[in-house]
C-alpha cells in the first residue's frame, strides 16, 4: 500500500507540477513556418484530381463522393470538433477513401471518411474511460496531447497526418506524426500539404508500383518536396 500511494503521489506531482513541460516534449510548437501558398481550395483540388486521374487512377477508384455542408456539420457535431474551413472543402470533394485496396492517398496512408473518424475518437475515448486509474494515468502522462487530434490520413498503426482544432492554422494545427521517433511535420494551412502532396505526384516521386495497385514512393524526394512547403522537426534516434 505504500509502494501504491507513492506512485500516486508521484504521477500526481508530474502532472501537477509541470504539464506544460510534458506537453511540450511530446508536442512542440513550430516555429518559423513557410508561408501559406497563395492557392485557394478550388484551385487546389482540381489539380489534386487530375494528378491523381494521370498518375495514380488506382487511388481515385478508390475516393468517395463528398459531403453536404449539413453531413459535415453533424459529424463533427458528433465527433465534438470542428474541422477548418479548408478541411469541410476537402470532406465536400470526397469523404476519404474505401477500406479495401492497397493505395492510399499517399503510399501506405489512408484518407479517412469522416464517419470512421468520429467512431474512432469515441471508440477510443471510451477504451480509456474503461481503464482503471493506472492506465488512464499512463494516457494522460504519455498520450494525452493527443485527445484533440482529429486523424485526417492514417497509416494504419496510429500515425499519420492530424488536424489540431485547439491550434491556429499559423501555430500548426495540421501536421504529420509518427509518435514513435516523435517526428513531425507542419503546415500553416490544409493548402500547403495538397499543394506538397500533388507535387510529388505530378514529378513522379510517388507512381504506381510495376506490380500494379500499390503506390511507390522515393522517400527522399516526397520528404523535400513537402518540407518546402511545411516545416520538419527531424525524428529523434
Amino acid at each position: 500500500m505504500r509502494v501504491l500511494a507513492f506512485v500516486v503521489t508521484l504521477a500526481a506531482g508530474i502532472l501537477s507540477a509541470a504539464p506544460w513541460t510534458l506537453r511540450s516534449f511530446f508536442y512542440p510548437k513550430p516555429a518559423g513556418l513557410p508561408p501559406v501558398v497563395a492557392k485557394s481550395m478550388e484551385e487546389l483540388l482540381p489539380r489534386l484530381q487530375a494528378a491523381l486521374e494521370k498518375r495514380a487512377p488506382e487511388v481515385v477508384k478508390l475516393l468517395q463522393p463528398g459531403l453536404t455542408t449539413e453531413e459535415i456539420a453533424g459529424l463533427e457535431g458528433r465527433g465534438g470538433f470542428k474541422l477548418s474551413p479548408d478541411l469541410r472543402a476537402l470532406y465536400r470533394w470526397r469523404n476519404g477513401m474505401l477500406a479495401h485496396g492497397n493505395a492510399g492517398l499517399l503510399p501506405g496512408r489512408r484518407f479517412l471518411p469522416l464517419g470512421e473518424v468520429v467512431r474512432e475518437r469515441t471508440l477510443i475515448a471510451g477504451q480509456v474511460a474503461a481503464q482503471d486509474w493506472y492506465h488512464r494515468l499512463m494516457f494522460s502522462i504519455f498520450a494525452g496531447h493527443r485527445r484533440s487530434w482529429v486523424t485526417i490520413i492514417d497509416d494504419g498503426s496510429g500515425d499519420g497526418y492530424f488536424y489540431d482544432p485547439e491550434r491556429t492554422e499559423a501555430a500548426g494545427a495540421f501536421f504529420y506524426n509518427m509518435s514513435e521517433t516523435r517526428d513531425y511535420l507542419w503546415f500553416p494551412s490544409l493548402r500547403n500539404f495538397l499543394a506538397g502532396a500533388t507535387e510529388c505526384y505530378e514529378t513522379g516521386a510517388i507512381k504506381p508500383a510495376k506490380s500494379g495497385g500499390e503506390l511507390e514512393e522515393d522517400y527522399v524526394r516526397t520528404r523535400k518536396i513537402l518540407e518546402r512547403f511545411g516545416l520538419s522537426r527531424e525524428p529523434t534516434p
